[in-house]
């Protein structure tokens, strides 16, 4: 690579003076999954059970299609 090129995109990276880091990181927050409040009361009043570790299901007709 040509010196000269790798010397300008060097330049470029560094945000601060010397001995500061080159990039700065930004990470997002991921949103914390919540129940919904009225859907859990309806829930607990149809008394029903959560099934832990479902990822998926497979409904099949009275046909033999899924």
């Amino acid at each position: 690579m040509n010196p000269e090129k790798l010397a300008k995109l060097q330049s470029q990276v560094r945000t601060g003076g010397k001995g500061t880091p080159r990039r700065k990181v930004v990470k997002a927050s991921k949103p914390v999954a919540k129940e919904d409040p009225k859907l859990a009361s309806t829930l607990k009043q149809l008394n029903v059970q959560a099934i832990p570790d479902v990822d998926t299901i497979n409904i099949f007709k009275n046909d033999g299609k899924v």
